[in-house]
């Protein structure tokens, strides 16, 4: 019998860290397949090579982009499955483009996608919108068919959980997955076993690793033996306890990402953030204390944001020991009651999907201040945070705190280098010129690599050194696939009440 051959597109916003979706379908892909899966940033896509399958993944920001390719696909005969956050948000609108869209996790209705395929390529059609896996069933993900090498040797991803127990306005998480779950302990340490010998530092793509603390600190505990550094996303009640904060550590972590969002405690309260601003500077006194770098995440332009936002949030930077930030606006994703409810309001400024990149982009209407305000706000306090003096400031702190991401001989340079990219890197994402000047070279980016040319395929894999180690190969799936058994509670943990929450201790 002939092996189909599938391709697994990805269209990412930018030169991100790498995911693992694509690699968790490829990984309960039947072994009828030959799969590929390409990274359209890093990787030149063979258009005319045969292909029996595409599957094509594309967050907002570069939906528009994977319509076209999906089109094209379509017209050459070819099957065409989108799935991911867009299309799970809007799936009438991407089915208009694909013979079949997935929403949601997609293992379960992957699985069964192919095996009608495998039946009879008509079959493939509508929507597949099956019950999310039971994570305890899954194999490793398939991360010897990506070009890790491509990101860069501090990104090599991990993932120990999927969602968020948190119901935040403007976060997908909870649209995009059943719940928070964690995956079984051992699952993660095989990922890390058979992490490259090249990777220097991996990244848990989690949207909140330590929501359970439980779960947490077993995970930390059974990472201290294998020598890991890592990044992380929490949320900033976990650093309340310097015992966790040591725990994580000693497992290898350095940097800690916390979405903070805004130091306007009215906007907490209104998007229901359940955090109290107060709190915060306390949070990265002691991840700094602990030997974390602390990160933080803000979003401006909601209806409590008023111009002087901006210098208040520099200010509080300012008198912090946060060493890493970003800043966007606020970006309500079609599909979401926040995008629902601004366009029945007239407040949406556009719908061309292609803007939907957040930072200084403004899609809705602020309520007390203007566009132009708040897209001026969020340029001028990104580059003041990393202008020159402050870079060399924060970079001259860090150095001074011995337990701080100990890299070798090499430690005071490289942390000065971070700084440095850093500003780099927000001058490209805030300065008009400069944004115009990094779109440009995102397109280029792919032909860095000229083995792609020359082999002509992007079924690689028999022809290059794998990126992610040994693998399972074939998917044996012994048992029910799917199950609603194991699906882990959203956990309950002591918050700091809210100033709301304080003012109507009814609520």
């Amino acid at each position: 019998m002939t092996r189909k051959r599938l391709k697994l597109i990805t269209l990412p916003w930018e030169l991100e860290v790498p995911t693992l979706g694509l690699a968790s379908l490829a990984a309960v892909t039947p072994r009828q397949f030959d799969v590929a899966i390409i990274d359209l940033l890093r990787e030149r896509l063979h258009l005319d090579e045969p292909t029996d399958l595409v599957g094509i993944s594309a967050s907002t920001p570069r939906i528009n982009a994977a319509y076209a390719l999906a089109d094209l696909y379509r017209r050459r005969g070819v099957t065409v499955v989108i799935g991911g956050h867009h299309a799970t948000s809007m799936p009438d609108e991407a089915l208009e483009h694909a013979d079949a869209v997935v929403v949601g996790e997609g293992e379960t209705s992957w699985r069964r996608l192919c095996e009608d395929f495998l039946v009879s390529p008509s079959k493939v059609h509508g929507l597949y919108r099956d019950p999310a896996p039971d994570l305890s069933t899954l194999p490793q993900p398939r991360v010897d068919l990506m070009h890790l090498e491509r990101y860069g040797s501090w990104y090599y991803p991990l993932i120990a959980s999927r969602g968020c127990p948190e119901a935040c306005s403007f976060c997908f998480a909870k649209r995009m997955t059943l719940g928070y779950r964690t995956y079984p302990i051992s699952h993660v340490l095989e990922q890390v076993r058979r992490r490259p010998a090249w990777v220097k530092g991996c990244y848990f793509v989690d949207d909140n690793l330590t929501a359970d603390v439980d779960y947490a600190r077993e995970l930390f505990r059974a990472l201290e033996k294998f020598g890991l550094t890592f990044g992380m996303q929490s949320r900033h009640e976990f650093s309340r306890s310097g015992e966790d904060l040591d725990r994580a550590r000693r497992a290898g972590c350095i940097l800690v990402s916390c979405g903070y969002e805004s130091v306007n405690q009215h906007t907490l309260d209104g998007t229901g953030k359940r955090a109290a601003a107060e709190v915060y500077r306390e949070t990265a006194a002691a991840q700094y204390a602990a030997g974390l770098i602390p990160s933080g995440n803000w979003m401006f332009g909601f209806d409590w944001d008023e111009p002087d936002i901006f210098a208040r949030t520099l200010d509080f930077l300012d008198s912090t020991r946060m060493l890493h930030c970003s800043f966007t606006t606020e970006i309500p994703f079609p599909g979401t009651q926040a995008w629902k409810s601004y366009r029945a309001d007239g407040r949406l400024m556009t719908e061309d999907y292609d803007e939907y990149v957040g930072k200084d982009h403004v899609l809705v209407r602020p309520a007390k201040m203007t566009p132009a305000q708040l897209r001026d706000g969020i340029r001028w306090l990104a580059t003041s945070y990393y202008s020159v003096g402050r870079s060399a400031r924060r970079a001259a702190l860090a150095v001074k705190n011995p337990k701080l991401a100990p890299i070798g001989r090499a430690r005071l340079p490289a942390l000065y280098g971070l700084q440095a990219y850093q500003m780099w890197q927000w001058r490209y994402r805030m300065v008009p010129s400069l944004q115009w000047l990094y779109s440009r070279l995102l397109s280029v980016n792919k032909h860095l690599y000229v083995r792609d040319a020359l082999r002509r395929t992007n079924f690689w894999k028999s022809e290059h050194q794998r990126a992610g180690g040994p693998t399972d190969g074939a998917v044996s799936l012994s048992g029910p696939f799917v199950s609603t058994q194991g699906h882990k509670p959203s956990p309950k943990r002591p918050l700091a009440p809210s100033h709301a929450e304080v003012r109507n201790p009814s609520r």
